[in-house]
């Protein structure tokens, strides 16, 4: 059965140019006059429509909600962790996590997620698009359609990036600059990158294939030559970008990224810059929760990780006045069985958790209960609800529908956005 811990492509120089091929299918926004652009922006204000950009926090494998977001203390089911208060008064998480504790007020936790889909597969899928795959369907994950949606035609580099990458859903309905591309090593995001030649003489060199292939174009004028022409030049523009500076983590100070110690922490940190600089969706993958076994010996290395990077990646947003701006979402494939099955918890998906912060949610609340085992949720929170809500967040009309295949299908499939949380 494959895991969530799959890589999508890498960046390389290929790969920007197939980045570059979908150039011109993104969205155009209206022009507004200044006055109603304004209003526009105050309403959205309002409706918590803030959210420029997203960073999605992937635990591959499906985490134990109870023994994360969700405990159970002094049940039979609760398992080795203790639970501690967190900044929102009656919100408690694992002691486990104690740096998302402290960020309590800032956090909406869902508790009762219901997709029913209790393979690794299905789940993936459904948890990243908001419905079940369909055959012969391309369906879009909400990078995808956040990027589309969110990110300027002329961003130079990739609208979604994917840092240490799961296995997404892949989907050219928006065109190919909305893919996600995967960074393996981000102290080497770009390996294919001509480093020893000088940013002049690599635009010599691609104006002299330019001007070889004149003669070529004016005898075949075929769509594809002016594509990968356009993608060319595309890629150089990527390639020389100033905006590749975000990359380099090394330029934050020391003592934020001793902060940030360890590979996922540090990958919150790139996100932050990434998003700063422009980029519309960045998710992160940290797999190793499909914990059948030794369950508690496997969390005592996972949660801990997850606290350093996702709580000092929130607190850093809001101490930058960026957490407005910015939606970070924690969620899995689905959680774990609230009974364990001895040394382990099973997969879970009818009452698990998923987490959000900031882009006008509000935090220090808690949507739906599991009852006092974790075992009888109140509310089901769909999959239709949950990306309804992140559409919301970002100023997505839910309802807006693409078309695949000549099916019209709605952003958010058979869901509204959950008012608790605006």
């Amino acid at each position: 059965m494959a895991t969530c811990n799959a890589c999508v492509p890498g960046f390389s120089r290929r790969h920007f140019l197939r980045f570059s091929l979908g150039a011109g299918a993104g969205l155009t926004a209206a022009r507004l006059p200044h006055a109603l652009l304004a209003q526009e922006t105050k309403a959205k204000q309002a409706a918590g429509q803030t959210a420029k950009s997203v960073i999605l926090l992937w635990m591959g494998g499906g985490p134990s909600q109870v023994d994360s977001f969700d405990p159970k203390p002094g049940r039979p089911n609760g398992g080795e962790f203790k639970a501690i208060d967190t900044t929102a008064k009656g919100m408690q998480f694992s002691e486990q996590l104690p740096i998302l504790a402290s960020q309590g007020n800032r956090l909406a936790v869902l508790r009762t997620v219901h997709t029913g889909e209790g393979a690794h597969e299905r789940g993936q899928f459904v948890m990243h698009t908001g419905m079940a795959p369909v055959p012969g369907l391309e369906i879009p994950a909400a990078g995808t359609v956040v990027s589309y949606e969110k990110g300027p035609k002329d961003f130079p580099l990739p609208h979604f990036i994917a840092l240490d990458p799961p296995t997404m859903p892949q989907s050219t309905v928006f065109g190919e600059d909305y893919l996600p591309y995967g960074v393996a090593n981000i102290d080497n995001p770009l390996p294919n990158l001509p480093r020893n030649v000088a940013a002049a003489r690599d635009k010599d060199r691609v104006a002299l294939l330019f001007e070889e292939g004149k003669d070529w174009d004016k005898r075949h004028r075929q769509k594809p030559v002016a594509k990968l022409e356009s993608a060319y030049e595309k890629a150089e523009d990527v390639m020389n970008t100033p905006l590749l500076k975000a990359f380099n983590y090394k330029e934050e100070p020391e003592a934020l990224r001793k902060q940030f110690e360890g590979r996922f922490a540090t990958n919150c940190l790139l996100a932050r810059r990434l998003v700063q600089a422009g980029c519309s969706f960045v998710e992160i993958g940290l797999g190793g929760w499909d914990t059948h076994y030794n369950n508690w010996k496997l969390l005592r290395g996972l949660l801990p990780q997850v606290d350093r990077g996702m709580g000092t990646l929130v607190k850093d947003l809001a101490e930058k006045d960026l957490l407005k701006e910015t939606l970070v979402i924690w969620a899995g494939e689905f959680g774990r069985t609230p009974v364990p099955n001895g040394g382990g918890r099973d997969h879970y998906a009818t009452g698990f958790s998923v987490v959000m912060a900031g882009g006008g949610i509000q935090g220090g609340r808690v949507v739906g209960n599991t009852g006092p085992d974790g075992t009888t949720p109140d509310r089901p929170i769909t999959p239709g609800n949950l990306f309804a809500t992140i559409y919301k967040a970002c100023g997505i009309n839910p309802d807006k529908k693409y078309v695949t295949e000549g099916r019209g299908i709605k952003y958010a499939y058979q869901g509204t956005p959950l008012k608790d949380v605006f």
